[in-house]
């Protein structure tokens, strides 16, 4: 019996999962439209508008370099200069964590459109992906510039990050449908998110290497998942390691990945037809 009950349970996620990527076609100028006014919305009326999308994360990075280098007098991190290991880190923190705490709450921003029955809130978390996309893209650049100015030039294995990149949504995509969902009917998921990523931001090799921690407790640190895609944005644009040279890192990142989707996938199937009655 156990065996048919999951076959069942398959069969609807695979088909949630089809009717999204058929979403996603179908719907993909609303999904541009909509991505376009969330870019618009979040620095609407200020002065600098646009510009502190840039300017915010560049201006948080200065400040942790010069606390660590002026204020801690740290020189380098492992083998490369501290700037370039921060900066080739931070941008991809940045851009899971911001996107993590932005797409818990996706649903509540566009509660105008849980009562079309002809569009697939499922494509939401997308919309926070693409919206953020151009400002991580220009961070992207300036570390590759960056690490470039101190001797560490593009190669072909900088073209890397596209994958981390992918492999980053992939991840926020399965955490998105799992925490928005959620968060519509218990609202301290969203602080549970926040406290989750503040945490991660220390717990990550961000700003301090791995080889600090004694060999034996790696692998705990290495449990978080944010430490793959971390170091993959070094591994692409300073160390130039690709990816298939750590298959175990790999393995188990993709496995974590597909839990949180399928358990994304779940627990979306399952409020989605309540959605209407509580906000």
């Amino acid at each position: 019996m156990l065996p048919a009950v999951q076959h069942h349970e398959y069969l609807i996620v695979r088909k949630l999962i089809n009717n999204f990527i058929l979403a996603l076609y179908r719907k993909r100028w609303v999904i541009l439209e909509l991505a376009k006014r969330d870019f618009q919305r979040q620095y609407q009326g200020s002065y600098l508008g646009f510009v502190w999308m840039f300017l915010q994360p560049l201006l948080f990075i200065s400040v942790l370099f010069m606390v660590f280098t002026l204020g801690f007098r740290v020189g380098k991190s492992g083998d490369i200069p501290f700037g370039v290991y921060l900066i080739t880190g931070i941008i991809c923190w940045q851009y899971f964590s911001q996107n993590l705490g932005a797409m818990t709450r996706v649903i509540q921003e566009h509660v105008f459109l849980v009562k079309k029955v002809d569009f697939s809130l499922s494509v939401l978390p997308v919309v926070k992906l693409m919206s953020s996309l151009v400002p991580h893209l220009f961070l992207v650049i300036v570390s590759i510039g960056f690490a470039w100015q101190q001797g560490y030039g593009p190669t072909v294995y900088t073209l890397q990050v596209a994958y981390y990149l992918l492999a980053t949504a992939s991840l926020l995509l399965g955490l998105g449908w799992l925490t928005s969902s959620t968060n519509i009917f218990v609202k301290d998921v969203a602080n549970v998110v926040k406290v989750i990523t503040q945490f991660g931001f220390w717990l990550t090799p961000i700003f301090w290497n791995i080889q600090m921690v004694p060999e034996q407790y790696r692998w705990i640190i290495n449990l978080n998942p944010a430490v793959y895609l971390v170091n993959g944005y070094r591994d692409s644009i300073v160390y130039q390691i690709p990816f298939w040279d750590k298959p175990w890192d790999t393995v188990y990142y993709w496995c974590i990945t597909l839990l949180f989707l399928y358990a994304g996938v779940h627990v979306y199937r399952k409020l989605r037809p309540h959605f209407a009655e509580v906000v």
